[in-house]
């Protein structure tokens, strides 16, 4: 398996030309136009001996450049594609500070501006040569730079145009003076001034001195804070729930980042599907802008099911029903239930899952939620037998849009059989947990991480005992291409109980290692320290998992992946428990759900009497 990864790896860094898999490109891209296509090539030539990546800049923006593999139609479709780049090259110059730039560019010798595609014979054997010539000139550097203001005002955003990266003797490429404009217009309306508007803008380049100018003249327009918020296109759901999720206020000064939050939050309510915002065109009678909320309905119920297969630990199955919008303000019921183990030799084998949540919006403020759990399970993993029946009743709360925590009283009967005998447990705990998520896709991440911190400090009424479980892990994600073909993604997690033995933990607390979600290759729930033969689980745990998501192409990826898993008989990591290893290969077909995951790993630590291959297939990347 090593050897197929590591071959995997060499292919890949190898420059190759093309290879094909029934007629799929895998690798490279063949350097043959598509049949019937025009064959050009392109050079580059600049006119200056002090190049600061200016050719990278030109070939970028050139259309020329960029569809050279694809070849043209005919000599017209290249001729038109040339003129269009004088228009793109003089603008990537001009975000190059370069005002005084000359393009030309020739078709097989002829000058673009003479050039005539109905009498042009295309060369029987080679590509047709295009050039582009650029004499850049002089840099541009900023001279006298200033923004004003029609009217006076009591309340003005800053307007150095420092703050802009509009400094004088500085190169004035056009790309910050565009930003700069944009920005300034977006301060006035953060200063609560809705229909600011840029009424004059001078920006002359003086190409004597190579120097440009920059005035802006601003009309700020009246004041405003928030007037009257109307909410349209809800039937189900109630205007007033939504005008209390929003975060605007009758009264409150006008602030466009109100307006983004407000969106973000109200399409954060599952019962809504899409969110338009629509200003006033003026200032009412009371200095007020009114608002339109105006939304669209999703239908209210839902349901689905998931499905995931296992070589080693069987096939699971489940489903979920749910309401969007119970009770007419936005309240979420979501009920589900799954059976694993399918497979397994007998019936009295098999897990299940079966419990329901409902979730109420805005309980204290906008940003906290009230949620209602409860759930009633079976594990049977070889390593324990459980039954377990919960109650959970928390609060959520949204910070911003990448950070959430909740808090919760969680209630808990279980009863285990396990190497220690059987045992029943009446537990309370008080579970919280943080979450931080920048992820750009959930299922299939490119880029970001996701950190989550919990700990549960939970009491055993029965037996009296007490103790508390945390665990942290983190996961990162860096694209080392910029296309996002190529993916290096890496999860670490560590845990850890404290305050009670090993024997007054049930065992499903404790913390075991293997299975899909830790060490692949391996059985779930079957890494631990051992009594009497029989693996018990431990009170210490430490994992990673490393994977380079390689997309083939646009449906098509491969992922060698590693993973590492210990878990320790102490509270903590020490070096002298088994570290166990998995490896394998990932084979990923990009759905429209997401990315079709199918895993086969090997156990690099060797176990007598265990199974050395495992096959994982679910929906979503591994982690």
């Amino acid at each position: 398996m090593l050897g197929i990864v590591l071959s995997l790896l060499i292919l890949w860094a190898i420059p190759v030309h093309g290879m094909q898999l029934f007629g799929v490109s895998i690798f490279g891209n063949s350097s043959a136009v598509p049949e019937g296509a025009l064959a050009y090539t392109v050079a580059i030539e600049i006119d200056d001996q002090n190049d600061t990546g200016l050719r990278a800049r030109i070939a970028g923006a050139s259309l020329l450049v960029t569809h050279v593999r694809q070849g043209a139609a005919d000599a017209g479709a290249l001729a038109a594609r040339a003129h269009a780049d004088l228009e793109q090259l003089t603008v990537a110059l001009y975000a190059e500070a370069r005002y005084g730039a000359k393009i030309e560019i020739s078709i097989d010798g002829t000058p673009l501006g003479v050039f005539r595609a109905d009498l042009f014979e295309a060369p029987a054997a080679e590509p047709v040569a295009v050039r582009i010539r650029v004499e850049p000139g002089p840099m541009f550097r900023f001279g006298k730079v200033e923004f004003l203001q029609t009217t006076p005002t009591d309340v003005a955003p800053l307007t150095d145009p420092q703050l802009f990266k509009l400094v004088t003797g500085e190169p004035a490429r056009s790309d910050l003076i565009v930003a700069a404009i944009d920005r300034l217009v977006e301060d006035w309306r953060q200063a609560g001034f809705p229909y600011a508007q840029i009424v004059k803008k001078d920006i002359l380049a003086d190409h004597a001195r190579s120097i440009v100018d920059v005035s802006v003249l601003v009309e700020p327009g009246a004041p405003a804070t928030y007037g009257w918020i109307n909410v349209v296109g809800a039937s189900d759901l109630s205007t007033g729930t939504i005008a209390d999720q929003s975060a605007l206020r009758p009264g409150q000064r006008f602030d466009p980042k109100d307006l983004r939050t407000t969106r973000e939050r109200l399409r954060k309510l599952e019962s809504i599907e899409s969110v338009r915002i629509i200003e006033g065109a003026a200032v009412d009678a009371a200095g007020g802008i009114p608002i339109t909320l105006e939304v669209t309905e999703r239908k209210p119920r839902f349901f689905g099911a998931t499905a995931a297969v296992s070589t080693l630990d069987g096939a699971e199955i489940g489903a979920h029903w749910g309401h969007r919008n119970l009770l007419g303000e936005g309240e979420r019921l979501r009920v589900d239930g799954s059976v694993s183990r399918l497979g397994a030799e007998s019936l009295d084998q098999l897990q299940f899952n079966a419990g329901a949540v409902f979730s109420k919006p805005g309980i204290l403020d906008i940003d906290t939620d009230l949620f209602l759990e409860f759930r009633f399970e079976r594990e049977v993993p070889d390593a324990y037998d459980s039954y377990s029946g919960r109650v959970k009743a928390g609060l959520q709360r949204r910070f911003d849009e990448h950070l959430t925590g909740s808090i919760a009283l969680d209630g808990r009967q279980t009863y285990v059989e396990d190497a220690f005998g059987e045992h029943n447990f009446t537990l309370l705990s008080l579970p919280v947990e943080i979450d931080y998520d920048t992820r750009d896709n959930k299922l299939d991440p490119a880029s970001g991480l996701h950190m989550m911190l919990r700990g549960s400090p939970t009491v055993d009424l029965a037996a009296g005992s007490a103790f508390v479980q945390s665990r942290a892990q983190l996961a990162s994600y860096l694209a080392l291409t910029d296309e996002r073909r190529v993916i290096l993604a890496g999860r670490v997690a560590v845990g850890s109980i404290a305050g009670a033995s090993l024997v007054d933990i049930p065992a499903t607390l404790r913390f075991f290692g293997g299975g899909g979600g830790s060490a692949r290759g391996y059985e779930y729930r079957s890494l631990g320290p051992e009594f009497d033969g029989e693996v018990t689980g431990g009170l210490g745990l430490a994992e990673a998992s490393a994977e380079l998501r390689l997309r083939l192409s646009e449906t098509i990826g491969l992922v060698p992946f590693v993973d590492v898993a210990a878990v320790s008989s102490h509270s903590y990591f020490d070096f002298s428990d088994a570290i166990y290893v998995g490896a394998g290969l990932g084979l990923r077909y990009f759905s429209a759900l997401g990315p079709i995951r199918l895993d086969a790993a090997v156990p690099l630590t060797e176990r007598d009497g265990r199974s050395g291959f495992g096959l994982y297939i679910g929906l979503g990347q591994a982690f």
